[in-house]
């Protein structure tokens, strides 16, 4: 019989002082205790259960892992100069009172997480954690009041379910993805000073994730695409994400009226009014022989009005 599967955090600490007490003298716990102890036979991977542990070191474990779930994005690695982030004192064991090698001593199965799964002690668990919440992504769910929500986002992010592969970086090609990003976008700049667009500087690697995306989609065998934008940075979407060619984006700029025609379909045509409105629609091919219909309509100034129009698209 495993006791943990009944006792987790601070519970199981109480249990295991109970147990200690029964060890030493059966006398010592209730009829009903001692009943339950008895039936209790610790397998080997117990055996760092066996010793009595004080309460409050497994409390600290507890709340040193509950720290990294809130905190831990303020020690991600996000600063790509490298510099250090700010990070927190609530990060440390020793501000919750325990050591690394008391986490050594706790089973794993005392911090309630995925985590946890194929670990052995605390120690293991808490590492883990640190992996997913401060390494180069952070996970910063504590503001969002629906619990279920929380606890979705808590197990998914623990459990690395859309945890990105590992795989190798072409640097040179994502270099030459960034360089056209950023040279369209300083083109435009000097070209058009004054003309009403937003720009995507800041926000350069949108256009490598959506590159990803769509190539992840096209792998999961989905034949059509609708992203629904607001204006930041949808010049440079349209020109090196749907291949809309820069002379028919600067046509907008300079003569609006010309080349309306050369989207494939009218209905998700340029809008008339303002260039950073327009959308279009193409078809792109990747490596494998595999065609993926990408659509952005145009969105109107009020933002948020097109989230119910590509619902209904789709």
């Amino acid at each position: 019989m495993n006791m943990w599967g009944d006792f987790h955090g601070p519970n199981a600490g109480y249990a295991l002082e109970l147990y200690d007490r029964y060890r030493q003298d059966p006398n010592s716990v209730d009829a009903a205790t001692r009943a339950y102890f008895a039936r209790w036979t610790p397998a080997a991977d117990d055996a760092l259960s066996v010793p009595a542990l004080a309460a409050g070191r497994i409390v600290g474990a507890v709340q040193l892992a509950q720290a990294i779930r809130t905190c831990g994005h303020l020690a991600a690695q996000l600063d790509p100069l490298g510099r250090r982030p700010p990070g927190d004192p609530s990060l440390e064991p020793t501000f919750h009172g325990v050591t690394e090698e008391d986490l050594r001593l706790l089973p794993a199965d005392l911090i309630g997480s995925p985590a946890a799964d194929g670990a052995h002690t605390a120690f293991e668990v808490i590492q883990a954690l640190r992996a997913t919440y401060s390494r180069g992504i952070g996970h910063d769910y504590a503001h969002i009041r629906a619990p279920e929500e929380r606890d979705w986002l808590r197990r998914t992010a623990e459990s690395g379910r859309f945890r990105p592969p590992e795989d190798p970086i072409d640097p040179e090609a994502l270099l030459e993805r960034l360089t056209q990003v950023e040279a369209f976008e300083r083109f435009l700049h000097h070209v058009f000073p004054g003309k009403p667009r937003f720009s995507l500087e800041g926000l350069d690697m949108l256009v490598p994730i959506l590159d990803e995306i769509i190539g992840e989609a096209a792998e999961a065998r989905i034949r059509n695409i609708l992203i629904g934008m607001a204006h930041r940075g949808r010049l440079n979407v349209l020109t090196h994400v749907l291949n809309t060619p820069y002379s028919q984006i600067l046509a907008e700029f300079t003569h609006p009226m010309r080349g309306r025609t050369f989207t494939i379909r009218e209905d998700l045509s340029w809008t008339g009014d303002l260039t950073y409105h327009m959308g279009a629609r193409r078809a792109l091919k990747g490596g494998l022989p595999i065609t993926v219909a990408v659509s952005i309509p145009p969105n109107p100034s009020h933002l948020e009005s097109i989230d119910p129009v590509v619902e209904g698209m789709a």
